[in-house]
């Protein structure tokens, strides 16, 4: 369900990927000239997309993967891609509450984010700008 994120919490998120982009920058310098370009949203996820979590001003894409038993999830934004923006993409396992996330300002997605969830549920969710979405827990793989 969607929601709005309060202003303390947005301005933590921001402090937050501020630091992480500090640390991009500070990264970058050693980065190998010629590097390639960021790439536009498309599947970024290996396997098969299992789910979609649409919210006001994004989606959240889930993907499983029956080769590794891991799960998959990235956020891109309803518009604007290609324009710098808050994103945040999350992947929490039931079994332990252990999760995968992915936060900062970006121009085309969140994520990828991956996890091992074999034999439990996952839920996972996305924000883009002010607003968010959480799936709930489902998709809970064969126990056994």
């Amino acid at each position: 369900m969607p929601s709005r994120i309060s202003g303390l919490q947005h301005g933590v998120m921001r402090r937050g990927a501020a630091a992480v982009a500090a640390v991009g920058l500070a990264l970058a310098g050693a980065a190998v000239v010629g590097a390639a370009p960021a790439r536009a949203a498309g599947p970024v996820c290996e396997g098969t997309k299992v789910d979609t979590l649409a919210f006001e001003t994004g989606y959240t894409y889930l993907y499983y993967s029956s080769a590794t038993g891991r799960n998959c999830a990235y956020t891109v934004p309803k518009s604007g891609s290609g324009t710098t923006q808050l994103m945040f993409v999350g992947l929490t396992r039931a079994s332990d509450n252990v999760g995968s996330y992915d936060s900062g300002d970006f121009k085309y997605y969140a994520g990828p984010v991956y996890l091992d969830a074999r034999g439990t549920c996952v839920q996972f969710n996305g924000q883009v700008g002010s607003w968010a979405g959480n799936s709930g827990w489902g998709h809970c793989g064969a126990r056994g």
